[in-house]
Protein backbone atom coordinates (compact mmCIF):
# COMPACT_ATOMS: atom_id res chain seq x y z
CA UNK A 1 0.00 0.00 0.00
CA UNK A 2 2.64 2.20 0.77
CA UNK A 3 4.49 1.61 -2.21
CA UNK A 4 1.35 2.73 -4.14
CA UNK A 5 0.75 5.64 -2.87
CA UNK A 6 4.21 6.71 -3.10
CA UNK A 7 4.36 6.00 -6.74
CA UNK A 8 1.09 8.00 -7.15
CA UNK A 9 2.15 11.03 -5.58
CA UNK A 10 5.14 11.28 -7.73
CA UNK A 11 3.73 9.99 -10.93
CA UNK A 12 0.90 12.51 -10.37
CA UNK A 13 3.23 15.29 -9.32
CA UNK A 14 5.68 15.28 -12.60
CA UNK A 15 4.13 12.75 -14.99
CA UNK A 16 7.05 10.79 -15.31
CA UNK A 17 8.22 7.63 -13.73
CA UNK A 18 10.37 7.00 -11.16
CA UNK A 19 11.37 3.77 -9.55
CA UNK A 20 10.32 2.99 -5.98
CA UNK A 21 10.98 0.19 -4.30
CA UNK A 22 10.98 -1.27 -0.55
CA UNK A 23 14.43 0.86 0.33
CA UNK A 24 13.40 3.76 -1.03
CA UNK A 25 13.25 6.47 1.50
CA UNK A 26 10.95 10.13 1.01
CA UNK A 27 11.67 13.34 2.94
CA UNK A 28 9.07 15.45 2.53
CA UNK A 29 9.76 19.50 2.71
CA UNK A 30 8.47 22.83 2.32
CA UNK A 31 11.46 24.15 0.36
CA UNK A 32 12.96 22.54 -2.57
CA UNK A 33 16.71 23.19 -3.96
CA UNK A 34 17.51 26.49 -5.63
CA UNK A 35 21.33 25.01 -7.03
CA UNK A 36 23.11 21.58 -6.34
CA UNK A 37 26.63 23.22 -6.86
CA UNK A 38 28.42 23.51 -3.25
CA UNK A 39 30.60 25.94 -3.92
CA UNK A 40 27.48 27.90 -5.07
CA UNK A 41 24.63 27.09 -2.39
CA UNK A 42 23.52 29.59 0.40
CA UNK A 43 20.26 27.85 1.64
CA UNK A 44 19.45 25.18 3.45
CA UNK A 45 17.43 22.80 1.36
CA UNK A 46 20.23 23.01 -1.33
CA UNK A 47 23.00 22.40 0.81
CA UNK A 48 21.35 19.29 2.29
CA UNK A 49 21.26 17.49 -0.91
CA UNK A 50 25.05 18.79 -1.60
CA UNK A 51 26.18 17.08 1.32
CA UNK A 52 24.34 14.04 0.26
CA UNK A 53 26.33 13.62 -2.51
CA UNK A 54 29.56 15.41 -2.39
CA UNK A 55 32.42 15.19 0.83
CA UNK A 56 35.05 17.06 2.16
CA UNK A 57 38.59 16.79 3.32
CA UNK A 58 37.04 16.72 6.93
CA UNK A 59 33.49 16.01 8.17
CA UNK A 60 31.77 16.58 11.24
CA UNK A 61 31.20 13.20 13.73
CA UNK A 62 27.63 12.43 13.45
CA UNK A 63 25.60 14.96 15.65
CA UNK A 64 28.47 16.91 16.26
CA UNK A 65 30.64 19.60 15.44
CA UNK A 66 33.57 17.40 16.15
CA UNK A 67 36.03 17.52 12.87
CA UNK A 68 36.94 13.63 11.55
CA UNK A 69 39.12 12.49 8.88
CA UNK A 70 37.04 12.33 5.73
CA UNK A 71 38.29 12.74 2.25
CA UNK A 72 41.90 13.11 3.96
CA UNK A 73 42.91 10.58 6.54
CA UNK A 74 45.70 12.48 8.50
CA UNK A 75 46.91 16.16 7.91
CA UNK A 76 49.97 18.05 9.95
CA UNK A 77 50.07 21.84 10.62
CA UNK A 78 53.27 24.26 10.08
CA UNK A 79 54.54 27.53 10.01
CA UNK A 80 52.00 28.99 12.86
CA UNK A 81 49.59 27.44 11.26
CA UNK A 82 49.60 28.78 8.02
CA UNK A 83 50.67 25.69 6.30
CA UNK A 84 48.32 22.40 6.20
CA UNK A 85 49.31 19.33 4.40
CA UNK A 86 46.31 16.87 3.83
CA UNK A 87 47.24 13.09 3.04
CA UNK A 88 44.37 11.94 1.06
CA UNK A 89 42.41 8.40 1.02
CA UNK A 90 43.06 6.20 -1.69
CA UNK A 91 40.78 4.12 -3.45
CA UNK A 92 38.05 6.73 -4.15
CA UNK A 93 36.26 7.69 -6.89
CA UNK A 94 33.81 10.33 -7.80
CA UNK A 95 30.01 8.70 -8.75
CA UNK A 96 30.61 8.98 -12.66
CA UNK A 97 33.91 6.92 -12.13
CA UNK A 98 37.07 9.24 -12.07
CA UNK A 99 39.69 8.68 -9.41
CA UNK A 100 39.30 11.37 -6.61
CA UNK A 101 43.40 12.47 -6.36
CA UNK A 102 45.35 15.83 -4.94
CA UNK A 103 44.27 17.04 -8.78
CA UNK A 104 40.83 16.95 -8.11
CA UNK A 105 41.18 18.99 -4.49
CA UNK A 106 43.41 21.63 -6.55
CA UNK A 107 40.74 22.13 -9.08
CA UNK A 108 37.85 22.37 -6.77
CA UNK A 109 39.73 24.92 -4.18
CA UNK A 110 40.91 26.99 -7.45
CA UNK A 111 37.73 27.10 -9.15
CA UNK A 112 36.88 29.50 -6.36
CA UNK A 113 39.74 30.84 -5.39
CA UNK A 114 41.25 32.10 -9.04
CA UNK A 115 38.99 34.35 -10.50
CA UNK A 116 40.22 33.93 -13.80
CA UNK A 117 39.89 30.05 -13.59
CA UNK A 118 38.07 29.13 -16.56
CA UNK A 119 35.24 27.28 -14.45
CA UNK A 120 35.06 30.39 -12.01
CA UNK A 121 31.38 31.22 -11.53
CA UNK A 122 30.39 34.95 -9.84
CA UNK A 123 28.32 33.41 -6.90
CA UNK A 124 30.43 31.95 -5.00
CA UNK A 125 29.74 33.13 -2.28
CA UNK A 126 31.05 31.36 1.10
CA UNK A 127 34.20 31.83 -0.42
CA UNK A 128 34.14 35.63 -0.20
CA UNK A 129 32.55 35.35 3.14
CA UNK A 130 35.08 32.61 5.06
CA UNK A 131 37.61 31.17 2.46
CA UNK A 132 39.58 34.48 1.32
CA UNK A 133 42.37 33.78 3.88
CA UNK A 134 43.25 30.98 1.20
CA UNK A 135 46.56 31.95 -0.54
CA UNK A 136 47.20 28.94 -2.85
CA UNK A 137 47.02 25.30 -2.76
CA UNK A 138 49.44 22.82 -4.33
CA UNK A 139 49.70 19.46 -5.53
CA UNK A 140 52.79 17.84 -3.54
CA UNK A 141 51.89 14.14 -5.12
CA UNK A 142 49.03 12.15 -6.17
CA UNK A 143 47.73 11.94 -2.67
CA UNK A 144 49.06 14.70 -0.94
CA UNK A 145 47.91 18.74 -1.06
CA UNK A 146 49.41 22.00 0.56
CA UNK A 147 47.14 24.58 1.79
CA UNK A 148 48.69 27.70 2.54
CA UNK A 149 46.60 30.82 4.21
CA UNK A 150 47.79 34.40 5.17
CA UNK A 151 47.65 34.23 8.82
CA UNK A 152 46.69 32.17 11.57
CA UNK A 153 43.19 30.78 11.55
CA UNK A 154 41.61 29.35 13.93
CA UNK A 155 38.06 28.14 12.37
CA UNK A 156 40.27 27.14 9.25
CA UNK A 157 39.64 22.93 10.11
CA UNK A 158 35.76 23.78 11.16
CA UNK A 159 35.62 26.08 8.03
CA UNK A 160 36.77 22.68 5.76
CA UNK A 161 34.38 20.62 7.10
CA UNK A 162 31.35 22.67 5.52
CA UNK A 163 29.79 21.99 2.15
CA UNK A 164 31.32 24.96 0.47
CA UNK A 165 34.84 23.05 0.06
CA UNK A 166 33.14 20.19 -1.29
CA UNK A 167 35.26 18.34 -3.85
CA UNK A 168 34.01 18.06 -6.83
CA UNK A 169 34.32 15.88 -10.10
CA UNK A 170 36.70 18.12 -12.77
CA UNK A 171 35.70 15.77 -15.62
CA UNK A 172 31.76 16.78 -14.79
CA UNK A 173 32.29 20.32 -14.40
CA UNK A 174 34.09 20.58 -17.67
CA UNK A 175 31.83 18.70 -18.90
CA UNK A 176 28.74 20.41 -17.65
CA UNK A 177 30.49 24.29 -17.19
CA UNK A 178 27.67 26.00 -15.69
CA UNK A 179 24.77 23.92 -15.73
CA UNK A 180 26.84 21.70 -13.19
CA UNK A 181 24.71 22.96 -10.44
CA UNK A 182 22.10 20.68 -12.26
CA UNK A 183 24.62 17.62 -12.95
CA UNK A 184 26.38 17.00 -9.50
CA UNK A 185 29.02 14.79 -9.13
CA UNK A 186 30.53 13.86 -5.84
CA UNK A 187 32.14 10.85 -3.98
CA UNK A 188 28.95 10.94 -1.48
CA UNK A 189 27.08 8.13 -0.20
CA UNK A 190 24.42 9.11 -2.75
CA UNK A 191 24.66 9.77 -6.44
CA UNK A 192 22.29 12.05 -7.95
CA UNK A 193 19.70 10.42 -10.60
CA UNK A 194 17.11 13.42 -11.16
CA UNK A 195 16.09 16.82 -10.64
CA UNK A 196 12.21 18.10 -10.98
CA UNK A 197 12.60 21.69 -10.14
CA UNK A 198 8.87 22.21 -7.81
CA UNK A 199 8.25 18.64 -7.52
CA UNK A 200 11.27 16.07 -6.55
CA UNK A 201 15.38 15.39 -6.18
CA UNK A 202 16.13 11.87 -6.69
CA UNK A 203 19.15 10.20 -5.33
CA UNK A 204 20.56 6.81 -5.44
CA UNK A 205 23.22 4.63 -2.87
CA UNK A 206 26.79 4.87 -4.11
CA UNK A 207 27.29 1.40 -4.48
CA UNK A 208 31.21 1.87 -4.45
CA UNK A 209 31.02 4.43 -1.33
CA UNK A 210 34.06 4.23 0.78
CA UNK A 211 32.72 4.54 4.32
CA UNK A 212 31.04 1.06 5.16
CA UNK A 213 29.48 0.25 1.46
CA UNK A 214 26.59 1.49 0.15
CA UNK A 215 23.76 3.14 2.37
CA UNK A 216 21.06 0.83 3.09
CA UNK A 217 18.31 2.32 1.15
CA UNK A 218 18.25 2.23 -2.62
CA UNK A 219 16.66 5.44 -3.43
CA UNK A 220 16.60 8.76 -1.20
CA UNK A 221 13.75 11.22 -2.76
CA UNK A 222 13.47 14.96 -1.45
CA UNK A 223 9.77 15.65 -2.41
CA UNK A 224 8.55 19.01 -2.67
CA UNK A 225 5.50 19.62 -0.31
CA UNK A 226 4.59 23.04 0.52
CA UNK A 227 1.72 22.75 2.79
CA UNK A 228 2.18 22.06 6.52
CA UNK A 229 -1.22 19.87 6.67
CA UNK A 230 -0.35 18.30 3.47
CA UNK A 231 3.28 17.30 4.71
CA UNK A 232 1.58 15.88 7.79
CA UNK A 233 -0.92 14.33 5.78
CA UNK A 234 1.53 12.59 3.38
CA UNK A 235 3.34 10.75 6.48
CA UNK A 236 0.17 9.75 7.93
CA UNK A 237 -0.79 7.79 4.63
CA UNK A 238 3.03 6.59 4.38
CA UNK A 239 3.14 8.22 0.95
CA UNK A 240 6.41 9.86 2.68
CA UNK A 241 8.73 8.66 5.36
CA UNK A 242 10.20 11.80 6.78
CA UNK A 243 8.57 15.07 6.95
CA UNK A 244 10.35 19.12 7.36
CA UNK A 245 8.69 21.87 9.40
CA UNK A 246 5.47 20.47 10.37
CA UNK A 247 3.29 23.11 12.32
CA UNK A 248 4.31 23.35 16.07
CA UNK A 249 0.92 22.76 17.17
CA UNK A 250 0.36 19.58 14.69
CA UNK A 251 3.66 17.87 17.03
CA UNK A 252 0.89 16.98 19.98
CA UNK A 253 -0.76 15.18 17.96
CA UNK A 254 2.58 12.98 16.57
CA UNK A 255 3.84 12.20 19.20
CA UNK A 256 0.56 10.47 20.24
CA UNK A 257 0.29 8.61 16.83
CA UNK A 258 1.62 5.31 17.25
CA UNK A 259 3.45 5.32 13.87
CA UNK A 260 5.29 8.56 13.91
CA UNK A 261 8.29 9.22 15.97
CA UNK A 262 9.58 13.11 16.61
CA UNK A 263 13.12 13.84 16.11
CA UNK A 264 14.49 17.07 17.86
CA UNK A 265 17.60 18.69 18.37
CA UNK A 266 18.41 22.20 19.66
CA UNK A 267 19.70 23.65 16.70
CA UNK A 268 22.30 25.78 16.35
CA UNK A 269 20.51 28.74 14.62
CA UNK A 270 19.10 32.33 14.83
CA UNK A 271 16.44 34.38 13.30
CA UNK A 272 16.81 38.40 12.83
CA UNK A 273 15.10 40.86 12.16
CA UNK A 274 18.08 42.82 10.16
CA UNK A 275 17.37 46.45 9.65
CA UNK A 276 19.67 48.23 6.86
CA UNK A 277 21.90 51.16 8.24
CA UNK A 278 22.48 52.42 4.75
CA UNK A 279 18.96 53.71 4.65
CA UNK A 280 17.40 56.03 6.73
CA UNK A 281 15.91 56.05 9.19
CA UNK A 282 17.87 53.08 10.26
CA UNK A 283 20.86 55.09 10.25
CA UNK A 284 19.90 56.32 13.80
CA UNK A 285 20.64 54.38 16.35
CA UNK A 286 17.59 55.49 18.41
CA UNK A 287 15.53 54.32 15.57
CA UNK A 288 17.27 50.89 15.70
CA UNK A 289 16.55 51.04 19.38
CA UNK A 290 13.36 51.75 19.39
CA UNK A 291 12.67 48.92 16.78
CA UNK A 292 13.61 46.57 19.73
CA UNK A 293 11.67 47.70 22.26
CA UNK A 294 8.80 47.33 19.67
CA UNK A 295 9.23 43.92 18.66
CA UNK A 296 7.24 41.20 21.37
CA UNK A 297 9.93 38.39 21.24
CA UNK A 298 8.40 36.22 23.85
CA UNK A 299 4.80 36.40 22.12
CA UNK A 300 6.41 35.35 18.82
CA UNK A 301 7.63 32.85 20.52
CA UNK A 302 4.93 31.70 22.87
CA UNK A 303 2.32 31.66 19.84
CA UNK A 304 4.17 31.13 16.30
CA UNK A 305 6.96 28.99 17.44
CA UNK A 306 4.02 27.27 20.01
CA UNK A 307 7.36 27.28 22.52
CA UNK A 308 10.20 25.07 20.80
CA UNK A 309 12.42 28.44 20.38
CA UNK A 310 13.94 30.29 23.18
CA UNK A 311 13.71 34.29 22.57
CA UNK A 312 16.95 35.50 21.90
CA UNK A 313 18.94 38.30 23.00
CA UNK A 314 22.52 38.29 20.51
CA UNK A 315 23.43 36.44 17.52
CA UNK A 316 24.68 33.54 19.36
CA UNK A 317 22.44 30.50 20.52
CA UNK A 318 22.91 29.10 24.00
CA UNK A 319 24.43 25.69 23.01
CA UNK A 320 27.32 27.90 21.98
CA UNK A 321 30.20 28.66 23.38
CA UNK A 322 31.42 32.63 23.82
CA UNK A 323 27.38 32.81 24.24
CA UNK A 324 26.59 35.84 26.72
CA UNK A 325 24.01 36.03 29.40
CA UNK A 326 24.62 39.22 30.25
CA UNK A 327 24.42 41.32 26.99
CA UNK A 328 22.45 44.24 27.19
CA UNK A 329 18.72 43.90 25.62
CA UNK A 330 15.72 46.17 24.74
CA UNK A 331 13.32 44.51 26.36
CA UNK A 332 9.81 45.00 25.16
CA UNK A 333 8.55 47.99 25.80
CA UNK A 334 5.91 49.97 23.37
CA UNK A 335 6.21 53.52 25.15
CA UNK A 336 10.21 53.38 25.50
CA UNK A 337 9.88 52.72 21.39
CA UNK A 338 7.41 55.84 21.15
CA UNK A 339 9.95 57.91 22.95
CA UNK A 340 13.37 57.62 20.93
CA UNK A 341 11.14 57.71 17.78
CA UNK A 342 10.19 60.95 19.30
CA UNK A 343 13.47 61.59 19.76
CA UNK A 344 15.19 60.49 16.45
CA UNK A 345 12.31 62.71 14.71
CA UNK A 346 10.80 59.90 13.04
CA UNK A 347 8.71 60.56 10.66
CA UNK A 348 5.56 58.78 10.44
CA UNK A 349 4.69 59.37 6.95
CA UNK A 350 7.74 56.68 6.01
CA UNK A 351 6.98 53.29 4.85
CA UNK A 352 9.75 50.99 5.36
CA UNK A 353 9.90 48.07 2.64
CA UNK A 354 9.74 45.50 5.07
CA UNK A 355 11.20 42.47 3.47
CA UNK A 356 10.15 38.47 4.34
CA UNK A 357 10.62 34.92 2.43
CA UNK A 358 7.65 32.97 1.71
CA UNK A 359 9.17 29.86 2.72
CA UNK A 360 9.79 28.04 6.29
CA UNK A 361 13.03 27.94 7.72
CA UNK A 362 14.56 26.13 10.19
CA UNK A 363 14.58 29.17 12.57
CA UNK A 364 11.54 30.40 11.36
CA UNK A 365 8.70 28.09 10.23
CA UNK A 366 6.28 30.65 9.52
CA UNK A 367 7.98 34.06 8.10
CA UNK A 368 4.56 35.33 6.97
CA UNK A 369 3.03 35.45 10.56
CA UNK A 370 5.55 36.34 12.24
CA UNK A 371 6.18 39.51 10.13
CA UNK A 372 2.78 40.44 10.41
CA UNK A 373 3.28 40.24 14.12
CA UNK A 374 6.45 42.68 14.10
CA UNK A 375 4.58 44.60 11.40
CA UNK A 376 1.35 44.96 13.89
CA UNK A 377 4.43 45.77 16.67
CA UNK A 378 5.54 48.44 14.37
CA UNK A 379 2.44 49.77 13.55
CA UNK A 380 1.50 50.22 17.37
CA UNK A 381 4.62 52.96 17.90
CA UNK A 382 4.14 54.50 14.91
CA UNK A 383 5.90 52.93 12.03
CA UNK A 384 3.84 51.66 9.28
CA UNK A 385 5.61 49.09 6.50
CA UNK A 386 5.00 47.44 3.66
CA UNK A 387 5.09 44.28 3.34
CA UNK A 388 7.35 42.20 0.29
CA UNK A 389 6.83 38.95 0.98
CA UNK A 390 9.08 36.53 -1.88
CA UNK A 391 10.04 33.28 -2.78
CA UNK A 392 13.71 32.06 -0.92
CA UNK A 393 15.70 33.38 -4.06
CA UNK A 394 14.72 36.51 -4.43
CA UNK A 395 14.76 36.94 -1.06
CA UNK A 396 18.37 36.10 -0.48
CA UNK A 397 19.19 37.71 -3.61
CA UNK A 398 17.23 41.30 -2.67
CA UNK A 399 18.52 41.50 0.82
CA UNK A 400 22.20 40.97 -0.26
CA UNK A 401 21.87 43.41 -2.73
CA UNK A 402 20.43 45.97 0.47
CA UNK A 403 17.17 46.83 -1.46
CA UNK A 404 15.22 46.35 2.09
CA UNK A 405 14.82 48.79 4.60
CA UNK A 406 14.19 45.94 7.01
CA UNK A 407 14.19 42.04 6.61
CA UNK A 408 13.48 38.58 8.35
CA UNK A 409 16.92 36.62 8.29
CA UNK A 410 18.45 33.69 9.74
CA UNK A 411 21.67 31.81 9.87
CA UNK A 412 22.14 27.76 10.87
CA UNK A 413 25.52 27.74 12.12
CA UNK A 414 27.74 25.82 9.85
CA UNK A 415 30.21 24.75 11.93
CA UNK A 416 30.85 25.59 16.21
CA UNK A 417 32.35 27.96 16.15
CA UNK A 418 31.28 31.57 17.30
CA UNK A 419 33.36 32.94 14.17
CA UNK A 420 30.46 31.51 11.90
CA UNK A 421 28.04 33.83 13.04
CA UNK A 422 29.93 36.99 14.16
CA UNK A 423 32.06 37.30 11.13
CA UNK A 424 29.89 36.21 8.33
CA UNK A 425 26.63 38.05 9.73
CA UNK A 426 28.07 40.96 11.44
CA UNK A 427 31.11 41.77 10.04
CA UNK A 428 32.76 44.34 7.57
CA UNK A 429 34.38 41.96 5.26
CA UNK A 430 30.63 40.78 5.07
CA UNK A 431 29.04 43.75 3.98
CA UNK A 432 30.13 44.12 0.44
CA UNK A 433 27.94 44.66 -2.36
CA UNK A 434 25.18 42.55 -4.34
CA UNK A 435 26.76 39.46 -2.05
CA UNK A 436 26.53 40.77 1.74
CA UNK A 437 25.96 38.37 4.36
CA UNK A 438 25.52 41.17 6.59
CA UNK A 439 22.22 42.18 5.39
CA UNK A 440 22.54 45.11 8.06
CA UNK A 441 25.20 46.81 6.01
CA UNK A 442 27.00 47.14 9.85
CA UNK A 443 30.67 47.96 10.04
CA UNK A 444 31.78 49.15 13.02
CA UNK A 445 35.81 49.00 13.29
CA UNK A 446 36.65 48.05 17.00
CA UNK A 447 34.52 44.96 16.23
CA UNK A 448 36.03 43.45 13.16
CA UNK A 449 39.60 44.29 15.23
CA UNK A 450 37.76 41.62 17.70
CA UNK A 451 36.52 39.31 15.56
CA UNK A 452 39.96 39.87 13.11
CA UNK A 453 41.80 38.88 16.41
CA UNK A 454 39.61 36.02 17.80
CA UNK A 455 40.79 34.81 14.83
CA UNK A 456 44.01 34.72 14.97
CA UNK A 457 44.31 32.83 18.34
CA UNK A 458 43.96 29.74 18.92
CA UNK A 459 43.35 30.35 23.04
CA UNK A 460 39.71 29.52 23.32
CA UNK A 461 39.67 31.80 26.74
CA UNK A 462 41.28 34.66 25.01
CA UNK A 463 38.99 33.86 22.04
CA UNK A 464 36.05 33.97 24.37
CA UNK A 465 36.89 37.22 25.77
CA UNK A 466 37.02 38.99 22.19
CA UNK A 467 33.86 37.70 21.18
CA UNK A 468 31.68 38.68 24.48
CA UNK A 469 33.39 42.31 23.96
CA UNK A 470 32.13 42.34 20.28
CA UNK A 471 28.77 41.06 21.05
CA UNK A 472 28.28 43.90 24.11
CA UNK A 473 29.29 46.82 21.06
CA UNK A 474 26.97 44.71 18.66
CA UNK A 475 24.10 44.94 20.94
CA UNK A 476 24.30 48.51 21.93
CA UNK A 477 24.94 49.78 18.19
CA UNK A 478 21.50 47.51 17.81
CA UNK A 479 21.62 46.27 14.11
CA UNK A 480 19.14 43.50 14.22
CA UNK A 481 16.12 42.69 16.46
CA UNK A 482 17.64 38.69 17.69
CA UNK A 483 14.39 36.89 17.65
CA UNK A 484 14.10 33.49 18.25
CA UNK A 485 16.49 30.38 18.48
CA UNK A 486 14.59 27.38 17.78
CA UNK A 487 14.15 23.61 18.24
CA UNK A 488 14.76 21.68 14.41
CA UNK A 489 11.60 18.43 14.58
CA UNK A 490 11.51 16.46 12.09
CA UNK A 491 9.41 13.67 12.34
CA UNK A 492 9.51 10.28 10.52
CA UNK A 493 7.52 6.91 10.81
CA UNK A 494 8.61 4.76 13.71
CA UNK A 495 10.45 2.08 11.30
CA UNK A 496 12.83 4.89 9.71
CA UNK A 497 15.98 4.60 11.54
CA UNK A 498 19.78 5.52 11.57
CA UNK A 499 19.89 8.94 10.31
CA UNK A 500 20.63 12.09 12.30
CA UNK A 501 20.21 15.72 12.49
CA UNK A 502 23.15 17.97 12.74
CA UNK A 503 23.52 21.04 14.82
CA UNK A 504 23.71 23.08 11.18
CA UNK A 505 19.78 21.71 11.15
CA UNK A 506 20.69 19.51 8.19
CA UNK A 507 19.73 15.98 8.21
CA UNK A 508 21.93 12.94 7.10
CA UNK A 509 20.78 9.45 5.78
CA UNK A 510 23.90 7.86 4.72
CA UNK A 511 23.33 5.21 7.65
CA UNK A 512 19.65 5.51 7.28
CA UNK A 513 17.10 2.36 7.06
CA UNK A 514 13.33 2.00 6.94
CA UNK A 515 11.29 -0.78 7.77
CA UNK A 516 8.25 -2.00 10.06
CA UNK A 517 8.71 -1.66 13.96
Amino acid sequence: MRSLLLGALLALSCGGHVTVDSTTLTVGRGGDAILLDPARVNDGDSSEVCEQIFEHLVRYKPGTNEVEPALATTWEVADQGKSWTFHLRRGVRFHDGTPFDADAVVFSFDRQRDYQHPYHEPDFTYWDSNYRIIQRIEKLDDYTVRILIERPYAPFLAYLAMFPVSIVSPRAVRHWEHQFSRHPVGTGPFRFVEWVPGDRITLAANPDYWDGGPPKIGHLVFHLIPGERERLVALESGAVDVAYNLAPKDLGYVRLHPDLRVHKIAASNVAFLAMNMLHPPFDDVRVRRAVNHAINKSLIVKLLYQGLAVPAIGPLPPTMWGYDPTLPRFDYDPEKARALLREARYDPRVRPRFYVMSTPRPYVQAPERVSRVIARNLHDVGMDVELVVQPMQAHLDTTAAGEHDLCIRGWVGDNGDPDNFLYTLLDRDSAFSQRATNVSFYRNAEVHGLLTWAQETSDRTERIGLYKKAQRIIALDAPWVPLAHSEVAVVARAGVRGFWIDPSSMVYYRSASRGTH
